[in-house]
């Protein structure tokens, strides 16, 4: 499974949430606290936050009491509330980066929006890279 991370932006503070994940019962599933990136800090912290919480990824056990759950309301407050780029570094190497939109209750990607950053590109074009995934995302 590859890893992955998402990146989260409050629509009205600016904050950056990278949120973890691990190797869930089924799937990759997003487990820990986040790491906050404030805006004024975006340009100088979110390429090492996101690198950081991809080589977290699959080195927690799974724990139920620890994964991240919504209700349905709360869910619904925050998708509102959060733009969202999913973030995954495949086997060859660099990582993909997707703008998500909404769709129906939650958000998906397509093929059409991704950004791809090779190996030689990280991290010093990851922050501009996200910045665009961002202004792709809805």
């Amino acid at each position: 499974m590859e890893p992955r991370t998402t990146v989260y932006r409050n629509s009205k503070t600016g904050i950056f949430y990278v949120q973890p994940y691990t190797i869930g019962p089924v799937a990759a599933t997003s487990f820990g606290d986040p790491t906050v990136v404030k805006p004024e800090e975006f340009s100088t912290n979110i390429a090492d936050a996101i690198i950081k919480n991809l080589e977290k990824f699959g080195k927690d056990k799974f724990e139920t009491s620890k994964a991240k759950r919504f209700g349905g309301r709360e869910q619904r407050t925050f998708l509102s509330e959060h733009t969202e780029v999913s973030v995954s570094k495949p086997d060859s190497g660099g990582l993909v980066i997707h703008p998500l939109r909404r769709e129906g209750g939650g958000r998906v990607g397509d093929r059409e929006g991704v950004i791809i950053l090779a190996e030689e590109d990280l991290p010093h074009k990851l922050a501009d890279a996200i910045s665009e995934a961002f202004q792709r995302a809805t």
